[in-house]
């Protein structure tokens, strides 16, 4: 009982700012995560991850932060028709590949042209130094296409949430940037989109709140690093209940990257799902679940190693992103994009052909 009310404390501290932030991260090496997945390959009949996708996955960092606009109202205290605003980011190690914030109705973007290049494809220097130039010139741009030279440069930029496949189509047409890898890109910052609305943020803080103050089963397991150690054993349905809102975010960025799937929806929802929870001076700080535990095969025996891939949660009161709404003059043009871009090329091009460009490796060359 004692345990259980301590838990229930956690929460209602965790919940008292107005502001809640989730950062959700494997903590697996990268063979870890491919002996989970080859283990996952040869139950569902598909195929193993390659050496570069775990290793992608095991550095994989989502950030999600929600919060009261009028910073009035506690997390605990938000009604169904409350409004919400929310940012996340999302990068492999590095810096942000990709961020979404949707704030006062407005929805804010960034993309990192270099981090991707170097974190998501693992271009080498030649390409990795290119992407570089690449924001360093957007930044000398015209003034005329200054929103879209600011997004180019990995600024936060106001955007049309209904016209990703235009922007799509800009960086294709004009970009070069090949159409799979443009949708993609769009698809992921679309779906980051989705979850930020009030509605879905509403249900990620209520359905982690409702589980870990849920009559699962608590046991006690001391204190580690300066923070009381408990284990919440739930059925696996109310334990889904409470990680779809993430996991479902956490898979669809990854399929946009062009990565497989960790975990569905179990099978059986009355089996068991542990998690360690952790409370530092009388607040939830951190949760982690083993993401097996909703597979057909349960850890144990001989495969254990095999079949474990734990996600960790860290939890904290306030915002860590930004919940401001950035600079802007209005939404970005796609046409702007567009032009934008032709004015990278056309210099990338006279770069080229530029007999009196010094032939020195990396951002030194004129």
């Amino acid at each position: 009982m004692q345990a259980g009310r301590d838990v229930s404390q956690a929460v209602d501290e965790l919940l008292s700012w107005e502001a809640l932030t989730i950062g959700a991260v494997l903590d697996a090496t990268p063979e870890q995560v491919a002996a989970y997945l080859a283990h996952s390959a040869a139950r569902d009949g598909g195929a193993p991850a390659t050496p570069e996708e775990a290793r992608l996955l095991s550095e994989l960092e989502l950030t999600i932060a929600v919060g009261d606009p009028e910073r009035e109202l506690r997390m605990r205290d938000l009604g169904p028709d409350d409004p919400l605003d929310g940012a996340m980011t999302v990068n492999f190690g590095g810096r942000d590949v990709a961020g979404v914030k949707n704030i006062e109705d407005r929805t804010y973007v960034r993309v990192g042209a270099e981090s991707i290049v170097d974190d998501v494809y693992g271009g080498d220097e030649a390409a990795v130094t290119a992407a570089a130039r690449f924001e360093d010139d957007a930044e000398r741009l015209p003034d005329s296409v200054a929103t879209a030279a600011g997004a180019l440069r990995g600024n936060w930029t106001e955007v049309d949430p209904y016209r990703f496949e235009d922007y799509a189509a800009a960086l294709d047409e004009a970009g070069g940037v090949d159409q799979e890898t443009a949708n993609r890109l769009g698809g992921a910052l679309v779906d980051g989109a989705e979850l930020l609305v009030p509605e879905t943020q509403l249900a990620l803080a209520d359905a982690l709140g409702d589980a870990l103050r849920s009559e699962g089963e608590l046991h006690r397991r001391g204190e580690a690093d300066g923070a009381e150690q408990v284990d919440v054993t739930l059925p696996a349905a109310d334990a889904w209940r409470a990680l779809e809102p993430m996991l479902s975010v956490m898979t669809a960025q990854l399929t946009q990257f062009g990565l497989p799937p960790l975990v569905r929806e179990p099978a059986d929802g009355d089996a068991r799902v542990t998690a360690r929870l952790q409370i530092r001076n009388g607040v939830l700080t951190d949760a982690t679940v083993d993401l097996a535990q909703f597979g057909d095969a349960a850890p144990g025996g001989e495969d254990a190693e095999a079949v474990t891939l734990p996600l960790h949660l860290s939890l904290a009161g306030g915002s860590a992103l930004s919940l401001n709404p950035p600079e802007s003059d209005g939404p970005l043009d796609p046409a702007e994009l567009t032009v934008a871009l032709m004015y990278l090329r056309v210099q990338a091009e006279e770069r080229a052909d530029d007999p009196d460009r010094a032939d020195v490796p990396g951002p030194m060359q004129p």
